[in-house]
C-alpha cells in the first residue's frame, strides 16, 4: 500500500504564488460591495498567515503555531484582546497541534493533527477541563485519523458528539468511490459513527480530478450543506440515524457550466497544475443564516496556463475569483468578480459585517509583517 500523508493545509494552502497573468473581469454589478476595511496589530510573535480560524460574534480566534497560542481578536475594536498559551509537552501539552474548535468560553477544543486522543479541551482562561478518549477508529492508515477541522469544514460539536469530516490518507482511498468522509465521536461513550450516505458526486467515480475535496457546513446532527470542489451543484443533505432521507441538488454555479475533465491517472502529476490553471474550481461556501443567503467562492481559469511561470506556483493564488450568491432555495442572486493580486481568498470568512477577505496575497505591494487587513464585502 502506498501511503499518501495529505496536511490539511496542503489542499487548502499549497505553494506561494508570484506570477498573476487572470482573466481580467468586469467590476459592474457587483452583487457585494466593499463597505469597509479592519485592520489587527500583529506583534513580535505572531504573523498574518491566519490559516485556522473561526469567527464567534463580534471575535475572531486564530491559531498561532507560532507562539502555539490561541489568539482571540476583536473584529470591533480591531485588536487582540485575549490569548490562551499551549504547552508544547509535558502532561499538560499537545503534541502537532493543528486545528481547534470553540463550542463555549467552557469548551473549546485543541486538536493534535492526525489523531484524536488526548486532544484538549479548555476554557477560555485556558484552564484544562478534560481530553479527549474514544475507542478504535476504522481508518486507511492504523492509527491515524486526518480529521480535517479546517475552516471549509471544521470539527463541531453537537449535544456531547464531535463531528468532523475526514480526507483520504492513501492512493487507494483516494481512489475508492465509495470512502466515508463523515463520522462522529460520542465523548462520553469514545465510540464513533460513520454517515456512509455522504457521498462525492457519482461523475467523480473511477476517475482522477484536480481537486478531490469539499467544502460543508454543518447545521445539525445529520444535516449539511456539500459542496465538492468541482462540482456545480450544492447539496442539501439530511439524515436520521444513520439513514439518508433527502439529498437535494441546487444548481450553484452562476449560470456558467464548469464541465471538469479528469487528470490522466498515467500523468497526474504532469497534467495536474495545467488543468488546475484551465479551469473552474470552487472553494469555500458561506451560510448567512441572518439573510438565508449562501455563498460560494469561484476560482476562474487563467489566460494562458501553458505558461512556464506558472509551473511552481499556486494556482488558487494566480488565479482570480468571484463569490456567487444564493438564496437556499436556489434563487441566484448575483456574482462579485475580484482580481488577484491583492486577496488570499482561501481565508475569507462570514463575520458580522460582511465577507472578510484578507489582503495578504504575496504580489500585493502593501503587505505589512506588523499588521493584517481585511477589506469586507457587504450586501448593498
Amino acid at each position: 500500500m502506498r501511503v499518501l500523508f495529505i496536511n490539511v493545509l496542503v489542499i487548502q494552502l499549497l505553494l506561494i504564488s508570484c506570477d498573476n497573468s487572470t482573466i481580467s473581469k468586469n467590476s459592474g454589478n457587483q452583487f457585494l460591495i466593499k463597505s469597509k476595511s479592519v485592520k489587527f496589530p500583529l506583534d513580535e510573535v505572531s504573523t498574518y498567515e491566519f490559516f485556522i480560524y473561526q469567527s464567534v460574534g463580534d471575535s475572531l480566534l486564530v491559531l498561532n503555531q507560532v507562539n502555539y497560542s490561541l489568539d482571540i481578536y476583536s473584529l470591533s475594536e480591531q485588536s487582540l484582546i485575549g490569548r490562551i498559551n499551549i504547552d508544547r509537552e509535558g502532561v499538560n501539552g499537545i503534541e502537532r497541534l493543528n486545528t481547534f474548535y470553540y463550542h463555549n468560553q467552557d469548551s473549546i477544543f485543541l486538536f493534535s493533527q492526525f489523531i484524536l486522543k488526548n486532544s484538549l479541551i479548555v476554557n477560555v482562561e485556558g484552564n484544562i477541563i478534560d481530553r479527549i478518549r474514544h475507542n478504535e477508529f476504522n481508518s486507511d492508515v492504523d492509527g491515524l485519523i486526518n480529521h480535517v477541522g479546517t475552516p471549509s469544514m471544521p470539527n463541531i460539536i453537537f449535544e456531547n458528539e464531535l463531528h468532523f469530516s475526514v480526507f483520504q490518507l492513501t492512493n487507494e482511498s483516494i481512489e475508492n468511490d465509495d470512502f466515508i468522509h463523515e463520522h462522529s465521536l460520542d465523548l462520553e461513550s469514545g465510540n464513533f459513527k460513520s454517515y456512509p450516505y455522504v457521498k462525492k458526486p457519482s461523475f467523480m467515480n473511477n476517475q482522477r480530478w484536480i481537486d478531490e475535496t469539499f467544502s460543508r457546513i454543518k447545521i445539525d446532527k445529520e444535516e449539511w450543506y456539500f459542496s465538492w470542489n468541482l462540482s456545480d451543484t450544492v447539496y442539501h443533505i439530511i439524515g436520521e440515524n444513520g439513514v439518508l432521507i433527502e439529498s437535494k441538488a441546487i444548481p450553484m454555479n452562476g449560470g456558467i457550466g464548469t464541465n471538469p475533465k479528469p487528470v490522466p491517472k498515467e500523468n497526474y502529476d504532469g497534467k495536474w497544475l495545467e488543468m488546475s490553471l484551465e479551469g473552474y474550481v470552487y472553494g469555500k461556501i458561506l451560510l448567512d443564516r441572518n439573510k438565508n443567503i449562501i455563498h460560494r467562492l469561484r476560482y476562474v481559469p487563467t489566460v494562458n496556463p501553458n505558461s512556464p511561470n506558472n509551473y511552481s506556483n499556486n494556482p488558487y493564488l494566480i488565479k482570480n475569483f468571484e463569490i456567487l450568491s444564493y438564496r437556499l432555495d436556489g434563487e441566484f442572486l448575483g456574482t462579485t468578480r475580484i482580481n488577484s493580486r491583492t486577496y488570499d481568498p482561501r481565508l475569507l470568512f462570514l463575520g458580522p459585517k460582511g465577507i472578510y477577505i484578507p489582503r495578504i496575497h504575496p504580489n500585493y505591494d502593501g503587505l505589512q509583517e506588523d499588521e493584517i487587513v481585511y477589506d469586507v464585502f457587504s450586501v448593498e
